[in-house]
């Protein structure tokens, strides 16, 4: 029985929802992948200094004794999506779950609310806790300021 808890690369923390309840059967899965980097347009020093800043996470997550699986971008089994590299990871490690944080773009949270489906094992989508407030407290607060 493992579990899959995946960090995003603008999820770099290790106060992160997806990493509060590690444990023997944890395995920790990070991707670097091209359709990231290309969905719209970004400086080269920009994609540099985001791969740097993963590998560096992973290897303090390493040497705090969690076991991590990260699949760099010159992988050339890389298959280049967060779906497809997941997908990758359950097959790889014959995992029962997958733990992440919920992600910051709309376009990624409507990814992984499909993958549970998909990979037909259970996705827990975690909150944010790294902001103020939670995403249905924004809401909340953005109706209430809506004038007509």
């Amino acid at each position: 029985m493992t579990r899959l808890h995946l960090v995003l690369g603008d999820q770099l923390s290790h106060s992160l929802s997806a990493l509060t309840d590690l444990g023997a059967d944890s395995v920790i899965v990070m991707f670097e992948v091209a359709d990231e980097a290309r969905y719209v347009p970004h400086h080269k020093q920009k994609i540099a200094l985001i791969l740097s800043a993963m590998r560096h996470f992973a290897e303090t997550l390493r040497a705090a004794g969690h076991r991590v699986d990260y699949v760099a971008l010159d992988d050339p089994a890389n298959s280049n999506t967060f779906s497809g590299e997941l997908a990758r990871a359950v097959e790889r490690h014959a995992a029962t779950q997958v733990i992440v944080t919920e992600p910051g773009e709309w376009r990624v949270w409507q990814m992984m609310t499909g993958w549970q489906a998909a990979l037909d094992v259970p996705v827990n989508i975690r909150p944010d806790t790294r902001f103020f407030c939670s995403r249905s407290q924004f809401s909340s607060l953005s109706q209430a300021r809506k004038t007509s």
